[in-house]
Formats: structure tokens, C-alpha cells, sequence
């Protein structure tokens, strides 16, 4: 329960900062309302009118990266140059202040317990720096050997990005987004989350007080059309999207038009199998994490529980029992371990998702007390007794179907039937036999024993199978989706008679 000074820290609302968009190094007002707001997803208290960029401020926009381009400022910035400006950006990013500003923000707009946010936010800085390193790593150019000499490929941008984050997660997804483009030495415009755009606005004031070249940096607050404008423009060479499936076909159908080179994240349905040498309750501890972590809103959550059918029972009761001591709470309390969705639409849509699966035969388990608040609030949910036709798709909220399997063959078979390939967990006793398994799975990535935000290497790719979204992101795959390889050498001389 929580105490008297916490729920009265929680009735004091903090003030939103008001929109700007970062246009030629010039904070501009949104001026034009499309009739939303967003709201507290605690008590559904209105917090900020929703606003919009005009389609002259997108132009604008559009006009200083593309001239930045042509310029070649930023691209011709020596590259210990460009890291030493990235790792300013990062240390302004990790002063305290700036952590706790864009995680109370997250945390208010978005329904994410504080404490996530908080980590989320201190992410931001460690993308820049990590980027910067790859700058410092010296993989933008190198050496092969050739027949007439050595051979140089240099990596250089494809021209102007523009980069559109999602209202999940929007601190690192967007910083890490900013920071890649940067680095690539492509001029770029970040078109957030109309939901939660306020962390790309600490961001803004970031660049500007480091001082990037005019026009290598834009930010716009816009809708989603104006998205879809920027997207179909000749002028942008490469765009990063993350978010819904429906907006990332759109997006694919521009970019197949003119051939741009386009990087997604959509969404996942992602199983999590468990064999019956698994430690249950290491097991049922990565169930509870997959379901209640940032409330179940993100690409990786946990959508199909896969157990074989002789431990299915011992592991639901150890599930259960966990999501009984869940703290469901206001988002911005200290004590919360999972808050409310963001806002009505993704409520409702949840809520439907649960009565289909209902309709179909499920049973829906949902031990966990919810708190006494108007908001947005779903307990974490598991669904047992439906076929698995009816459980394919994303639900992208704290619900989980559970499925049983007798064989290997059987879990693998479950586990594939889905359009999604983003993500996978196993939990065996037999490490060797769980990464044979895994090998298996068409997904993204696979967690042994373990289910985390973090990526299991720095290093490592972070991959997008099926409707999940097209290539790969990472501290070096997202740096290097921006450009394309020059390659620049002497050259033997043949003759049309050889």
C-alpha cells in the first residue's frame, strides 16, 4: 500500500513542456490542432492538446536537410570530429536533471512505472556514446587488397533520414535513431510520437546547446500525415521507422516506389517455450517479466506461452502466484512494478483482444488486484484454452495465450506459427538441446533462461523476420544502414580484343 506522501507526489502533476518543432536551428510552434490530447493514463486527466507542424514547417524541414546534404558540412566533418560532438551530446544527456525530466515525462505520457523510465532514459546517452565509439573504431573506411593495389571502401550517407519513433520506449528508440543517422553523417529530421514527443524535445535543446552544422539536425511535432508526406519526398534517401504494422506497409509501399532504403521495427508475437527440464521458477519469473515490463507495450513482450503439457500445471500456479504480488499502480509511483496502458484507443483494443479470445474458448487468468484509479488499467492476463489459429496475431498489451506440446517438434511447430519473427525465449535445463532449438525458430533473436530489455551483446544485431519489419538494427547496423559503400581503387586495363 502506498503511503500518504507518495499518492499526494502523485496527484501533483508535472508540466508537460510545450511542443516546438527544431527547424534551422529555430524552436517553431506547432500550429495546427487535429483534435486529440493526451492524456494522464493514470486518471485520464487531459495533460496537452495534440499539435501539429504545418505542411510549410515540414517543407521547411525538408529544404535545410536537403541543402545540408548538398553542402556536405556535417558529411565532410572529420569523423574524430563528428565522435567528439556525439559524445558532448552524451554527456549532456546523462546530467541527472535531463535523466529525471525525460523519464517523469515517459512515465506520465506513456504509463511506464518510473523506475523503468528511468532506465530507459539514462539509455539515451549510452546510444551516442556507443555510436561515437563506432566512429572511433574506424569502420566507415577501410582497406582490402587488390590487383593493382589496395582498394578503399568508404562508407557515406545515402543523403537526408528521416527517422519516426514510436510512443513505446520513445527516449532510447529515438536517441538511438538521432544518434545512428548522426553518425553516419546524415542530415536528419525525427518525426516522434504525437503521444510522447516530449524526450526528443530535451534532445533538441541538447544538439543545440553542442552545436551541430545548421540543418544536419531537424526535429518536426507532426501528425502522421505529415509523416507520409515527408516519406514519399524525393529528397529523403533513407527512412527509420518503428512502430505498427499497418503504418509500416504504408511506408514500404512509398519507399518500393522510389527505391529508398528503408529499415523497420513493426511488431512481434513472440513465444516463450518451456521444456519440462526447465527451472520453473526461473521460468515463471521470465513469464511475469515478459508480461508486466513496460506494461506489455513493446515489440518483445511475451504473446504465445508454449509449455509441454507434463509440467503445464505446476508452471501456471507458479505464474499465478507471481502475478498475485504484482504492484499494478500509478506510473509515477516509486512502488509500481507495471502502470496503465497509454491511452483509451490501446485500452479498448486490449480489452477486445481478451473478450475475442473469451469468445473462443479462452480462459482468462488475472490474479492481480488492480489499484483504485480511473485509468487505463488491464492486469497482466493469461489465456488458456484457445486454438492456435486463434492466437497469431499481436496484441501488444500484457496478455499471453498458453499453449501446450508433447514433442520437440510439436513446440517448434507452435512457436513458427505466426507472420512475426522478432523475437524468442527457451527455458531448459539442457542448454545445448535449448540452442539447438533455437537455431530453429525464424526469429530475430532467441534468450536462453533469461528474458531482458537489454540485448544479449552490445554488439550484436538486432534482426526482424517476417512482419516484424525488414533489416537489422544495432550500435553498428544502424550507423551503417545510413550510407552505401564507395568503393575507389586502381584498376587493371583490359582491351576488346583480350
Amino acid at each position: 500500500m502506498r503511503t500518504t506522501s507518495q499518492a499526494e507526489n502523485t496527484r501533483a502533476e508535472p508540466l508537460l513542456p510545450d511542443l516546438f518543432s527544431y527547424i534551422s536551428g529555430e524552436r517553431l510552434s506547432p500550429d495546427g490542432s487535429f483534435g486529440d490530447t493526451v492524456c494522464n493514463p493514470n486518471d485520464r486527466s487531459p495533460l496537452q492538446a495534440q499539435r501539429s507542424c504545418s505542411q510549410a514547417h515540414a517543407e521547411l524541414a525538408l529544404g535545410q536537410v536537403h541543402q545540408a546534404w548538398r553542402q556536405g558540412d556535417w558529411e565532410r566533418t572529420k569523423v574524430s570530429q563528428r565522435a567528439e560532438l556525439l559524445e558532448r551530446i552524451a554527456r549532456e544527456l546523462e546530467l541527472p536533471q535531463r535523466v529525471e525530466r525525460m523519464a517523469q515525462s515517459d512515465a506520465i505520457t506513456t504509463g511506464v512505472v518510473i523506475t523503468t523510465a528511468r532506465r530507459m532514459a539514462r539509455l539515451a546517452s549510452l546510444v551516442f556514446r556507443s555510436a561515437a565509439n563506432y566512429l572511433h573504431s574506424g569502420s566507415l573506411d577501410y582497406r582490402l587488397p587488390g590487383k593493382a593495389g589496395e582498394v578503399t571502401c568508404i562508407r557515406r550517407p545515402w543523403g537526408p533520414a528521416l527517422l519516426i519513433s514510436p510512443w513505446n520506449a520513445p527516449t532510447t528508440i529515438g536517441a538511438h535513431k538521432i544518434a545512428s543517422a548522426l553518425a553516419a553523417g546524415a542530415p536528419c529530421i525525427i518525426k516522434p510520437s504525437v503521444w510522447a514527443p516530449h524526450s526528443m524535445l530535451e534532445i533538441a535543446e541538447v544538439i543545440e546547446k553542442c552545436g551541430l552544422p545548421t540543418g544536419a539536425y531537424q526535429l518536426i511535432c507532426g501528425s502522421r500525415h505529415i509523416a507520409g508526406a515527408m516519406a514519399s519526398d524525393p529528397r529523403i534517401k533513407a527512412i527509420s521507422f518503428t512502430g505498427g504494422t499497418a503504418a509500416g506497409r504504408q511506408i514500404a509501399k512509398v519507399c518500393a516506389e522510389s527505391l529508398t532504403p528503408t529499415q523497420m521495427e513493426l511488431g512481434g508475437n513472440n513465444p516463450l517455450v518451456v521444456f519440462e527440464d526447465a527451472d520453473l521458477d526461473e521460468a515463471a519469473i521470465g513469464i511475469v517479466y515478459g508480461l508486466c515490463t513496460l506494461n506489455g507495450q513493446w515489440c518483445r513482450a511475451l504473446g504465445r506461452l508454449l509449455v509441454q503439457r507434463c509440467i503445464k500445471n505446476a508452471l501456471v500456479e507458479r505464474v499465478l502466484e507471481h502475478l498475485e504480488k504484482v504492484r499494478v499502480g500509478d506510473s509515477r509511483d516509486e512502488q509500481s512494478q507495471m502502470g496503465p496502458l497509454i491511452h483509451a484507443q490501446q485500452y479498448q483494443s486490449v480489452l477486445g483482444a481478451i473478450e475475442r479470445l473469451r469468445e473462443n474458448g479462452g480462459e482468462a487468468m488475472q490474479p492481480t488486484r488492480m489499484p483504485d484509479l480511473p485509468g487505463f488499467f488491464v492486469p497482466p492476463t493469461l489465456v488458456d484454452g484457445c486454438a492456435p489459429e486463434h492466437t497469431r496475431e499481436e496484441i501488444f498489451g500484457p496478455v499471453a495465450a498458453v499453449h501446450c506440446f508433447d514433442t520437440e517438434s510439436e513446440a517448434l511447430a507452435l512457436a513458427n506459427d505466426t507472420d512475426y519473427g522478432l523475437a524468442a525465449y527457451v527455458y531448459s535445463g539442457n542448454e545445448s538441446r535449448a540452442t539447438r532449438f533455437a537455431s530453429r525458430l525464424r526469429t530475430g533473436g532467441v534468450k536462453i533462461n533469461g528474458y531482458s530489455l537489454l540485448s544479449l551483446s552490445e554488439a550484436a544485431p538486432r534482426s526482424a523476420w517476417g512482419l516484424s519489419g525488414l533489416g537489422e538494427e544495432g550500435a553498428a547496423q544502424s550507423i551503417e544502414f545510413f550510407t552505401g559503400t564507395r568503393v575507389i581503387g586502381v584498376s587493371e586495363q583490359d582491351s576488346l580484343g583480350a
